[in-house]
Parts: structure tokens; C-alpha cells; sequence
């Protein structure tokens, strides 16, 4: 998401989504894509509009100061010279400033310009000091401009009349094109789009182009044609199988639409086969209605109140981007956004799903590995969160400001770009340093870009103060939260309690463009029957009041651990116990003070006690009271087993829900409480464990750790977080409940997997199951699958290498974005031996290996009066599996004739493995992954 285009018109041009391009200030507008989903939906559904903090104005104000702005919009409009100018600068006024704003205007060239003003500022002496925005437009081209006007105070003379001082320019957006169909049409004989993966070949058809200076930059194209499309990993050949039927997507095309810049449309586009021909008016208003509907679509910006009309950007070299119109599937979008990570997708328009989403050869070959962390993307990282909001229950209103201190990362920054929740109005971004910055909304988005009027330098720090409010309904959090799939019943018996959540996906606060860890301080202001629970340590709550007197209560938290974001839940919440949990920490005469901490390897604040406090709506207070003694027992466990407590706080809340779930934020959990009457049944999802009640907590409080104090560097690596939190889970539940409940856990764990296991690998993320929307596919993969791959892990390397190599990524991982690779890298240091293999077959494949098991006991001597009881024998166990190699630890439960049984460990590491045990009786039967702790298929060999 670095790629940063230069327009046709300028000598540096600028680009939006697809790429992740950035504004360079008096050159470039940066816009950056959101989150997985939405960066492919930016590709094609991208409108930005330049949003100030106060909303446009219409018109300039009656005054003095607005009469002057309609003097220089005029000014402006005819072309203005520096000598036209100079009437509306005070005497004495630096002749350099006046010829910079008469560079503004493009001469006789000039078709339109706008002048308006956006902020007001009274100073000292009487100046008045303006934020304007200016538009100059010429038949084809436009920019805009963010000038701060200090005006003298007013003349002597009778009209009072007022003119500029002093003007500086802060910055621009530039290489605005106004794109047009042109009536040219041509015939079309084998034409071949191509990208990478992509080949669209259109046997005949007619197409139009629009130019920039003579330059292709958009074509449309209709006719018969087909489109194929081959990705090459793996992973995307199988996220097509299910849609497509085939690895390969192949299609009928009807019409297209191609946004490409002019240096490679040789490149993407046969141009020969495009010969000039007589236009058919008919065919020519099809083409441009398409062109209609699509060009603002994509590269396209919305000036707002500066201009109706829609003005396009050159897309960057090397970018593509194809809107096709299929048989088969409808409208797709195939993107290279040369600057992402993941640079190559397609995407389903209607559907608003990512078919497929990938890196290219070339980007992959450049990075030199598949793994990437999405912060590698950011020109900075923010320290410190000040956030301070107030909430009314009744509207969904919130009201805000924040101070984000940030330090720049990148060698230099001219643009920041953030990330607010599009239904939020942006009233001001200002800092200390620079004053008002010039921000730009991205429409239908959660992008705000600000500008910045100096470059920043690496290591350089900066505090942006934003005001921002509107009405802002809870959004659910998604992914990082574990929740169930459900079938209604009947109708809701008995509503449950109100609640309002804003976490992860809310976007409720200003914040960076990726969820990176950060230290916060947040302050919420609600009526004073409600109650907040926020991401940090808690201050006591303090009485306020509104400006017109209302009685407020304000509740501070303090984040001293460094989070990934900042979540607050409000509703009428009761505090109903509290508890402390203490570790006890290692003596010289224990085995584990013989050697280093691994888990306290790096830097950062460790704790080995935290507070517990539980919180519910009123109805659920018996249930938090009986929960406590299991809360704390959880924490206690956790913390022994990575040796540490990430967060000196905890409190656990009980939320009245239709079903059960819940969501794990940093310094606080919600647990749902499925209502009586629930008109949901959830017994057949993969979490549904009826036998584990503890399940739903334990899951929860694991996120505490894993998710929070440790995170995944891209979607690719959630497994990271879910599933360390469901094998923690299993783990507590081997501590406290029955053998046979522990089984059937495995054994559901298990047949999810499997029942799944041609939905794609661990590695996909939230893609799992996304195209179809059916969440349990995700759960079964992330959550299930993940679990028992940690605990084959564990069988493999043996129980003290594995809890070493566990306390050993933990501590390298706090508060951090880490990938698989740091996994196994920890992993290895402990257990001597590489894992690759194993990752690569189980995190980063699907498949599921097939073992053929065969067994036969080998008699040593025969002792005994009637010779049949053998004195020794040994058990030969054989298991064998295809040419793809999996390393898989199986248990085998061998039975012997007179009904004894015993389990041992098997680990399959080749093609065929054999295992000799020393039997102490006559064997009647092997069975093999009877525990179902292994992702295998069991065949018996005859």
C-alpha cells in the first residue's frame, strides 16, 4: 500500500485506491485502504471527498472578510496575473506570496475557480487569519489548494473594505483529470487483456477510450468475450474450487470497463487489435453509460462543495484495474495494487466478497517471503492515546476528542493517514507544531488523510488533536470475538438488557490505520444511571455535568500496558465482587528459578498478581458472584503456564444476550448469558461444547494473553490468537473436568476439522468461510483446528520442550505483531530439531493425511507349564501415509486378550514408520488416534 502514482499531468502525479498511495503535500493525495475486505472493495468503490472540520459552506459569508474571498474567487476565474492580484493584498504585502497564489490560476487557460473559506481565526491587531480552500479548473484538468490567509484589519476607507496581508500555501492535491468518453470507436478483433493470473480475450466488440493528453488511461470494451483467471498459490486455487468449481475461474464476458496509467497500456492491452471505425451512436451511449456508472467508481474524487462535477486521478504504474461484467458471476473486479502487500484480487461487487486475494510474483519476489506485517505499511506509530468522549445512550450519540501522540517511522512523512468511523463528522484536526491541518474523508469509508504543511523526519514526534462527533451505532466485533452459529426457534421470550459496545471494528476514536500497541488513556461521560468499562486501569468515577446543566458521571481509564485498541462497554453495569490473583514466584531452590524467565526475555513491565473484579447487568449478578472462584482459577492457570500476567487489572463482565460468546478487549472481558426463552439453538456449532459450561470463560480470559499481549502481524496469523486461546481452553479443561468430557472435546474438535478441511488452510484467516458466510467454517478451522495442531506440536516436541519453547515466544511476543515463523523459530530453539515441515503442512496447507495401520506381535521365548503365555514379545506398529509428508504424533491404545489396555505415542515422521513396544501379553487389537488428538484419517491396512 506504498505505491504512489504520478499523474500524466504534473510531473508527479497522485493515485488512489487500489494502491495504498500517499499525498505528498503540494503534490500528492494519499488515501489508504482499511482492512482486508475493504482495501479490495477501495478498488472499485472508492470516493474521496475533501472534509474540513465545520461542514462546507455554500456560499461566503456577508462580510468583509467573505466579500474578499469573492473578490479573489473572481480574480482567479479570469486568469489572474500577479499584477491582477495585487489590489487585494495590503501594501507592504511579500511580492513572492502574490505570485505564488497567481501560480494558482492557469491563465487564459483557466474555466472556473472556487475559493472557500473553511476556518476563521481572530489574532492579534485586528487580523484576521483564514483557512481557504481554492479550486482552479481548466477544460481538463483541476487542482486544489489549502491556503491560510492572514487579513488586515479593516481600511480606513468607507467601505471597510479588507485585504490580504500575508498568504501561504499548505498544501495540494494536483493532476485532477476530468475523464471523457471519446465518440472514436473501434473495432475489436482478438483483444487481450492481460494482467498477472488475468487473460481476458474478446473475439470481437467494439471499444472506446478516454485520454489523458492523447494517453490511454480508461477503456470500455463491448462484445464476446472470455476471461480466465489462474491464480498460483495454492491456497487461491482451493478458495476458487469452492466457488468456481475449479482452480481456474473461467467465464463469458458481455462489456468491461479498464482504468490503467497510459505508460503501460501496451503492456496490458493488445492494442493492435483496435482498428478505427465508423461510430454507431447506439452502441457509443451504451458505452457511456458503463463509462458513467464506473468512472467515478474508482480513482475518482468528490470535491464536494468545491465542484459537482467528477474529476478522476491517474492510476500508479504498474496498477490495473478490470470491472467485468461475467455469465457466470456477475460483476467482478480484478485489482494489482502494486503497493500492498497482498497486491493481486478479485473481488465479487455484489456480493462485497474477496474471491481471491493474494501476492504477486514480483512483490513476492522483492519481500523474498509470504509473511508480511501490516505496520511495515504505517509512517509512524502512536505512542499515546488521550481519548475523551462523551456518550448519550438514547441518540447513539458521541461527542470527542483525542490527542494521538505520534513518532515518526518512515524516512519521511508529508501525510497521516488515520482511521474514524465514516458516520462520525470531522470538526478539526489541529497539532501544536502546524496549527489546522487540511484533512480528506474517504467516502463510504473509515480513511481520513491529513496533511501535513512540513515534511517530518524519521524520529520526529508529533500530537494531532482531532474533534470529531455523530451518531454511532454499536457495531458487532467481529472476528475478535468468539461467538456461535444459530437457528431460530421462536420468538425472542424476554429481551435482554441493553448494552453498548464500541471495540475493535468501531473505528469510535481516531486511530492509526493498523491496530498496533499503544499506550491510552480514555474518559467516557454518560448519564449517571449507566456505567462504562473501558481498555485500561480505572480511575474512580467523578459527577459532571453538561453545559446546560444535566448531571453526568465520567469514568477514566488508564492503559500503563501497551494495547492493540481501545474498547469501552456501557450499559447499567453493577459491580458485584472482586479478588486478587497471585502467582508464586520462583525461589532459588526451585527447578524453574535454575533457569532464565523465557518469558520475561524482553523488555516491558511483568506482573505476577492482578486484580479480578466481577461486573453484570442486575439480573446477572448470582451468576458473576458464582463465577469468580473459576475466573480466578483460569487467570492462575494461564499465568503458570506462560509465567506471567499480562495486565494488572481484570474485569469480567456478564452481558445478557440471545447467545452465548463473548469478546476479550485488553483489562476487561465480556461473557454473554444466553437469556431464558432464547429463541436461538446452537447445538450444532463447533465451540458448542455442552460438557465444558467453563468453555465460553476460559476461551475469553485466554484472549487476555493471546490477542491482546501477543498478536498476529496480519489476518493471515489470527490463528495465533484463536487458537492459543481455544488450546488454552483445552488445557483447562484437562485441569477440571472429567476424562470423558475431555474426549468428547476432542473428539468435536476434531470432526469439525475434518468435516472442513477442504475450505482452505489455518493460514486464510477470516477468509475461511467468508465467500459462503458460513462462520462455522471459520470456527472449525481457526479456532478447532488450530487448537489440536498446537497439540500435536506438543506430542511431538515433549512436554518440557514445548512449555519452554511456549513461555519463550510468549515473552519474545509481548505486545507485539508476530507470524508463525516466530512461532516456529521459538519452537525450534527449545526442541533442538527444524519444524518447517510441520508448519508448512499444517498452518500453511489443508490437506489431511491418510494413515494405513497395520500391527503384528513378535514372540521373543515361551515360557510357562502349557507354553501359550509368552515370557517377552515385542509390538510392531506400522503406519504409513502418502508421498506429502505430515509429522503427526498418533496414540495407539493397544488391548490386550485378557481386557488389559494401555496407550502409547507414535510419531510419524516418514512415509512409512514403524514403532516397536515391548508387549506384556497376548495383543488382541490396535486402535489407533482413538483420543482423536491427531488430524488424521485412520485407514486399516489388510
Amino acid at each position: 500500500m506504498e505505491a504512489s502514482v504520478g499523474p500524466a499531468l504534473r510531473a508527479r502525479p497522485i493515485a488512489l485506491c487500489p494502491v495504498r498511495s500517499r499525498i505528498k503535500t503540494q503534490t500528492r493525495l494519499p488515501v489508504r485502504r482499511a482492512g482486508p475486505v475493504a482495501m479490495r472493495a477501495c478498488a472499485v468503490f472508492l470516493i474521496v471527498m475533501v472534509s474540513w472540520w465545520a461542514p462546507p459552506a455554500a456560499a461566503q459569508p456577508a462580510d468583509a472578510v467573505g466579500a474578499l474571498l469573492v473578490r479573489m474567487e473572481q480574480a482567479l476565474a479570469t486568469g489572474a496575473d500577479a499584477p491582477t492580484l495585487l489590489p487585494l493584498f495590503d501594501e507592504g504585502a511579500d511580492r513572492a506570496q502574490i505570485d505564488a497564489m497567481a501560480d494558482e490560476s492557469a491563465g487564459d487557460r483557466t474555466t472556473r475557480a472556487v475559493v472557500r473559506e473553511r476556518d476563521r481565526q481572530d489574532l492579534a491587531d485586528g487580523v484576521t487569519r483564514v483557512i481557504a480552500d481554492i479550486l482552479i479548473e481548466t477544460a481538463a484538468l483541476a487542482h486544489v489548494s489549502t491556503w491560510r490567509l492572514d487579513i488586515a484589519p479593516p481600511s480606513a476607507a468607507a467601505d471597510q473594505s479588507r485585504r490580504v496581508r500575508a498568504a501561504a500555501r499548505l498544501s495540494i492535491v494536483d493532476g485532477l483529470v476530468r475523464l471523457a468518453l471519446s465518440e472514436r470507436q473501434y473495432a475489436v478483433r482478438d483483444l487481450h487483456i492481460r494482467g498477472e493470473d488475468l487473460d481476458v480475450a474478446i473475439a470481437s466488440g467494439v471499444a472506446y477510450a478516454a485520454e489523458v493528453r492523447g494517453m490511454i488511461t480508461a477503456l470500455v470494451v463491448i462484445g464476446d468475450g472470455e476471461v480466465t483467471f489462474s491464480p498460483k498459490p495454492e491456497s487461491e486455487k482451493g478458495q476458487l474450487r469452492l466457488v468456481a468449481g475449479d482452480e481456474v475461474l473461467r467465464s463469458k464476458v458481455s462489456r468491461l470497463f479498464l482504468r490503467v496509467n497510459p505508460a503501460d497500456v501496451a503492456q496490458h492491452v493488445s492494442l493492435d487489435s483496435l482498428k478505427p471505425m465508423e461510430t454507431d451512436r447506439g452502441m457509443l451511449d451504451r458505452a457511456r453509460r458503463l463509462f458513467g456508472d464506473q468512472v467515478g467508481q474508482s480513482y475518482s474524487l468528490d470535491l464536494n462543495d468545491l465542484s459537482r462535477e467528477t474529476w478522476n486521478l491517474v492510476p500508479p504504474i504498474g496498477d490495473l484495474l478490470v470491472d467485468m461484467d461475467l455469465a457466470r458471476f456477475g460483476q467482478i473486479s480484478y485489482a494489482r495494487s502494486g503497493g500492498d502487500s497482498e497486491d493481486i484480487s478479485l473481488f465479487d461487487r455484489k456480493r462485497r466478497k474477496n474471491l481471491s486475494v493474494y501476492t504477486s510474483q514480483r512483490n513476492l519476489a522483492m519481500r523474498g517471503t509470504r509473511r508480511y506485517n501490516e505496520e511495515d505499511r504505517l509512517d509512524y506509530v502512536v505512542e499515546q492515546y488521550n481519548v475523551d468522549v462523551s456518550f448519550d445512550p438514547a441518540r447513539l450519540w458521541l461527542e470527542g476528542r483525542a490527542d494521538l501522540d505520534l513518532r515518526i517511522t518512515s524516512a519521511a512523512a508529508q501525510t497521516l493517514t488515520l482511521r474514524l468511523a465514516e458516520p462520525l463528522v470531522l470538526r478539526a484536526v489541529t497539532s501544536d507544531e502546524f496549527g489546522r491541518l487540511l484533512a480528506l474523508r474517504v467516502r463510504g469509508q473509515n480513511n481520513i488523510v491529513v496533511n501535513l504543511p512540513d515534511s517530518l523526519r524519521r524520529g520526529q514526534t508529533l500530537r494531532l488533536r482531532v474533534a470529531y462527533g455523530g451518531r454511532l451505532p454499536p457495531v458487532p466485533a467481529e472476528r475478535e470475538a468468539v461467538t456461535v452459529g444459530q437457528q431460530m426457534l421462536s420468538e425472542v421470550a424476554l429481551e435482554p438488557e441493553p448494552r453498548f459496545v464500541y471495540s475493535h471494528r468501531s473505528y469510535w476514536y481516531p486511530q492509526s490505520s493498523v491496530t498496533a500497541f499503544a499506550k491510552a488513556r480514555i474518559r467516557v461521560t454518560v448519564p449517571p444511571d449507566f456505567t462504562v468499562l473501558g481498555s485500561g486501569i480505572p480511575d474512580p468515577p467523578t459527577v459532571t455535568t453538561t453545559p446546560d446543566g444535566r448531571p453526568r458521571r465520567a469514568f477514566t481509564f488508564r492503559a500503563l500496558q501497551p494495547i492493540r485498541y481501545l474498547s469501552i462497554a456501557i450499559s447499567r453495569f453493577v459491580q458485584v465482587v472482586s479478588a486478587d490473583v497471585s502467582r508464586r514466584a520462583a525461589t532459588a531452590t526451585d527447578d524453574a528459578a535454575a533457569s532464565p524467565r523465557l518469558s520475561r526475555s524482553g523488555e516491558g513491565v511483568f506482573y505476577d498478581e492482578t486484580s479480578v473484579e466481577m461486573w453484570s447487568q442486575p439480573r446477572q449478578t448470582s451468576r458473576a458472584r458464582d463465577l469468580l472462584d473459576t475466573t480466578t482459577d483460569i487467570m492462575r492457570f494461564y499465568g503458570d503456564l506462560v509465567d506471567d500476567l499480562p495486565f494488572p487489572s481484570l474485569r469480567l463482565v456478564l452481558a445478557e444476550d440471545t447467545l452465548p460468546g463473548g469478546h476479550s478487549p485488553a483489562y476487561f472481558a465480556l461473557l454473554n448469558q444466553p437469556m431464558p426463552g432464547t429463541p436461538f439453538t446452537w447445538a450444532r456449532d463447533p465451540v458448542a461444547f455442552d460438557d465444558f459450561p467453563q468453555y465460553f470463560i476460559a476461551h475469553e480470559l485466554a484472549h487476555q494473553f493471546w490477542g491482546q499481549a501477543v498478536a498476529g502481524e496480519n489476518y493471515h496469523e489470527q490463528w495465533i490468537s484463536e487458537g492459543f486461546a481455544q488450546y488454552f481452553a483445552l488445557l483447562y479443561a484437562q485441569k477440571v473436568r472429567p476424562k470423558e468430557t475431555v474426549a468428547g472435546v476432542f473428539r468435536q474438535m476434531y470432526r469439525s476439522a475434518l468435516e472442513v478441511s477442504d475450505q482452505g488452510p489455518i493460514w486464510l484467516g477470516y477468509r475461511l468461510g467468508h465467500m459462503k458466510g458460513e462462520s462455522r467454517v471459520f470456527r472449525a478451522t481457526v479456532y478447532n483446528k488450530s487448537a489440536l495442531v498446537l497439540h500435536m506440536l506438543r506430542r511431538l516436541m515433549g512436554e518440557a520442550a514445548f512449555s519452554r519453547g511456549l513461555q519463550r515466544f510468549y515473552g519474545q511476543s509481548r505486545f507485539r505483531r508476530v507470524g508463525t515463523d516466530d512461532l516456529r523459530a521459538a519452537m525450534e530453539t527449545e526442541y533442538g530439531r527444524p519444524l518447517v515441515r510441520f508448519f508448512e503442512r499444517w498452518v500453511y496447507g489443508a490437506d489431511i493425511p491418510v494413515l494405513r495401520t497395520s500391527w503384528e506381535q513378535v514372540d521373543l521365548v515361551t515360557a510357562g507349564a502349557d507354553g501359550q503365555a509368552p515370557a517377552g514379545s515385542t509390538l510392531r506398529l506400522i503406519l504409513e501415509q502418502g508421498p506429502k509428508v505430515h509429522d503427526v504424533p498418533v496414540t495407539a491404545t493397544i488391548v490386550y486378550a485378557d481386557g488389559r489396555a494401555e496407550q502409547v505415542l507414535a510419531v510419524v515422521t516418514d512415509q512409512v514408520t514403524e514403532v516397536q513396544v515391548p508387549a506384556t501379553g497376548r495383543v488382541r487389537e490396535v486402535r489407533f488416534n482413538e483420543d482423536f488428538g491427531a488430524l488424521v484419517r485412520i485407514e486399516r491396512k489388510r
